[in-house]
């Protein structure tokens, strides 16, 4: 399943038109990669590493990693490879993401470029958690009205989402984490993607 959802993001690389479309997904990539080495604790040297990240606990280049995180990481690398990634890491700033929210998660989500979305949620709240399992702090939530996008899945399932007003999903998300039971057909006034 993983390999066809990644050939169809083959694929769908040639479709991505806009270099900044394409510079959205490899900033996302760029950001869990290093998000899981700021935690390890490593000093970023770029001046993006810098202005992303905070070195004030930083203790060192040569971090060790736990099977997990060296997983997810050799997983990002995968797909900036596949990708073409290039990140610019002598700027200053990524393009607008969910970058707040995703700090809060215990558990990080791979961008896949499938952006499917709930438009205007039909249901009561629903909450967002910090990782894919229950008994996971709550982050976040789908409220009423919200249109919910689908762009990230996790190495071991899961699905995190990201909540907004409207058609305003080019700007910041209201509420981002992970949906712990799946939205169904008639929770949404209308799906797209």
């Amino acid at each position: 399943m993983r390999r066809a959802l990644l050939f169809a993001w083959a694929l769908l690389g040639v479709a991505l038109a806009t270099p900044a479309a394409a510079q959205d997904g490899c900033d996302d990539l760029w950001f869990t990669r290093n998000l899981v080495f700021d935690r390890a604790g490593y000093c970023f040297g770029s001046a993006l590493g810098q202005a992303t990240f905070d070195n004030s606990d930083c203790v060192g280049k040569s971090v060790a990693l736990d099977p997990a995180s060296e997983r997810l990481v050799n997983e990002v690398k995968r797909l900036e490879s596949v990708f073409g990634c290039r990140v610019d890491t002598s700027r200053r700033q990524l393009s607008a993401g969910d970058w707040a929210i995703r700090r809060q998660l215990a558990e990080l989500p791979i961008r896949d470029e499938f952006e499917s979305a709930c438009l205007r949620y039909l249901g009561a709240p629903r909450a967002l958690h910090a990782a894919p399992w229950p008994g996971s702090a709550i982050v976040g939530r789908i409220d009423p009205s919200n249109d919910v996008s689908y762009a990230h899945y996790g190495l071991d399932g899961g699905v995190y989402v990201r909540t907004y007003t409207g058609a305003s999903q080019f700007a910041a998300p209201l509420s981002g984490g992970w949906l712990l039971q799946p939205l169904g057909e008639t929770d949404c006034a209308q799906w797209a993607g």
